[in-house]
């Protein structure tokens, strides 16, 4: 799939599973303004009803009212089909189609510090994991119509007009399955280097661990 055109004058990887966020302004993630900018995700890929989506973000700010959302990613128009990751009035909900899902509780990014975020749909049915740990699922009534989307972005809505997050996202990875639950906590141990090692105690960072350009 690859994500391309995105808004910072930068290059980045292609290839069938994008796995980090490559070539950033300093090489410690990409960063987001509330204000505009996002990545373009071209041509939407073939996701079916049984996909994974994983981010390391840190929110910068986390607003916790109004009528509009800031989204994490965000595939549309809602004319085709929809699938949104993203902060509505302070919760972390999803979107499938025209309904969205209840809160998360548990959600931490509104602390402001990094986290690992991974979303999976397994047909109707939505889970959440933050820092490994599933804090909760969700049942639709319809299925997703993600497939059905022209466009996409990660960071603001899937025209680039609006609802724009505020924040920094260290790795953006997107799978056409479900990931299991023991499979999540592989992608947060990440395997050669424990999560915790590279952010110390999964709030601060240390040493010269970088997400955009870890193996």
């Amino acid at each position: 799939m690859g994500i391309v055109n995105y808004t910072y004058n930068r290059t980045t990887s292609g290839g069938e599973i994008v796995r980090e966020l490559v070539n950033s302004t300093d090489g410690q993630g990409l960063h987001f303004d509330g204000v505009a900018g996002n990545i373009d995700i071209a041509s939407p890929p073939d996701f079916g009803t049984k996909n994974s989506f994983e981010f390391i973000v840190q929110a910068h700010s986390w607003p916790t009212t109004g009528g509009t959302y800031d989204a994490i990613v965000d595939f549309g128009p809602s004319s085709a089909g929809r699938f949104i990751i993203a902060n509505n009035a302070g919760d972390l909900k999803i979107k499938f189609n025209t309904a969205w899902s209840a809160a998360f509780a548990g959600f931490k990014l509104d602390d402001l510090k990094p986290h690992h975020l991974v979303v999976t749909a397994n047909d109707l049915v939505v889970t959440v994991y933050v820092d490994g740990n599933s804090i909760g699922t969700h049942t639709f009534s319809g299925a997703s119509q993600i497939d059905s989307c022209t466009d996409a972005k990660i960071g603001s809505h899937n025209a680039g007009s609006g609802e724009f997050f505020n924040g920094t996202i260290f790795r953006a990875r997107f799978w056409n399955k479900t990931l299991s639950a023991a499979e999540v906590t592989d992608s947060y141990e990440n395997a050669t280097v424990n999560f915790a090692d590279q952010w110390g105690s999964q709030t601060e960072r240390v040493g010269d661990y970088s997400f955009s350009s870890s193996t």
